[in-house]
């Protein structure tokens, strides 16, 4: 691969990588809750979710997937029960900023573990992995040298995408201060259940 090949490969997937999505609201959630390190955690679990939706795409889950429906259908509505009750969660929530007490009812792990059900939620992220990546293969070279390249640059821009929403989060800790948090968390809330439509009602294996 030349570099001329990378740089346009580093650059789609920056774009693909930084609009806002169930990803970077739970990042910047879980830091406005419960502050940047302990935020972290989520960033973690998107990042780990990354390398699962990678290997699945890479193994050949999304052709499989393409072909058995009634696969894709039940991984679908599993996603869309999820962030409809993480919408309703956060809509039925008090808006209160995390005290000592708080912050201890919401395990490092319990974050890690939410991030994860929620990278995973959406099966369109291993097509998009797949679909990005074919773009960039060279079919008549070895696989292996070309995904040592690849794979990295990805997951590092995953990783710098929601470290800075986490950041982002922080401020917002800050700035979503009483009924603001409330507010916060209202907004947040109905995008979850936007996204979870978004999934009833678009075929993600045509987008």
């Amino acid at each position: 691969m030349s570099f001329q090949e990378w740089t346009i490969f580093m650059g789609i997937w920056i774009a693909a990588s930084i609009p806002l999505g169930p990803n970077a609201l739970n990042c910047i959630s879980s830091s406005a809750s419960y502050g940047f390190r302990k935020g972290l955690w989520s960033v973690v679990g998107v990042f780990f979710a990354a390398v699962l939706h990678m290997s699945l795409a890479f193994a050949g889950l999304a052709a499989f997937v393409s072909t058995n429906p009634m696969t894709f259908e039940i991984l679908r509505w599993l996603g869309v029960f999820y962030l409809a009750w993480m919408g309703l969660s956060l809509l039925r929530s008090k808006g209160e900023l995390s005290t000592e007490k708080q912050t201890r009812t919401k395990s490092n792990f319990q974050l890690f573990v939410r991030a994860i059900l929620i990278s995973l939620s959406n099966p369109k992220a291993i097509f998009s992995w797949l679909a990005v990546f074919s773009q960039f293969i060279d079919s008549t070279n070895p696989l292996a040298p070309q995904l040592i390249v690849l794979a990295p640059s990805a997951l590092l821009v995953t990783a710098v995408v929601y470290l800075t929403y986490s950041a982002i989060g922080t401020s917002a800790r800050q700035l979503f201060a009483g009924m603001r948090k409330r507010w916060f968390d209202r907004v947040t809330g109905s995008l979850y259940l936007a996204f979870a439509i978004g999934l009833i009602s678009i075929d993600l294996r045509k987008s």
